[in-house]
């Protein structure tokens, strides 16, 4: 009986962990409206993560968001980093929920589509923006939202989005650089997959 049940044990377990998803992949719309002390701006761009469950319902993620490239760039950011996500609320189907910490390298500005091949030379003056571009960290905490299926789920993603970052602006004729703080609301939308 004793050597039965010790047989059985590397069984059992081996079946809890087939069971449970090695990973997850995320893919979604990325979206923040920032404050500064020269204005608010909204930072737009498609996001995609993949990552290892590390225990239980937590799971370590490479992030990134990126505009779409082409002819015509849209959305106006792209990070690099990554995030701790866990699940509060998992069911195998149903209403569930997930919180979210994470970082990035954050490169933005202002426009949010940049048209690549101009139709030559314009009489209008050039759009004024309140800083040209900047650079720097990014830091996210999010609640997400949302039904879950079996093998993925779908969310909407709300949260803070603060940012500590390297700006150029030009002010009159001059260019003018210092390091300025970005914060404010992140909305999202993001389906993710688990395997």
């Amino acid at each position: 009986m004793k050597l039965t049940f010790l047989t059985l044990i590397p069984i059992i377990l081996s079946i809890a962990a087939v069971a449970e998803p090695w990973g997850s992949a995320s893919a979604g719309l990325d979206m923040s409206y920032l404050n500064w002390e020269h204005g608010g701006n909204l930072e737009w761009g498609f996001q995609s993560a993949f990552g290892p469950r590390l225990i239980d319902d937590l799971y370590f993620r490479i992030k990134v968001t990126l505009p779409i490239p082409g002819f015509v760039i849209i959305g106006n950011q792209v990070n690099i980093g990554g995030e701790f996500s866990y699940l509060l609320r998992n069911p195998r189907q149903g209403f569930a929920v997930e919180s979210s910490l994470g970082a990035a390298w954050c490169l933005m500005w202002p426009e949010d589509i940049i048209v690549v091949l101009a139709d030559g030379e314009t009489n209008e003056p050039p759009e004024q923006h309140s800083f040209d571009g900047a650079n720097g960290l990014r830091l996210e905490a999010l609640v997400s939202l949302g039904y879950k299926f079996r093998e993925g789920a779908v969310w909407f993603d709300l949260g803070l989005d603060h940012r500590i970052m390297d700006v150029t602006r030009t002010v009159g004729n001059d260019k003018e650089d210092g390091k300025y703080t970005f914060t404010g609301p992140h909305l999202g939308l993001s389906c993710d997959f688990y395997f």
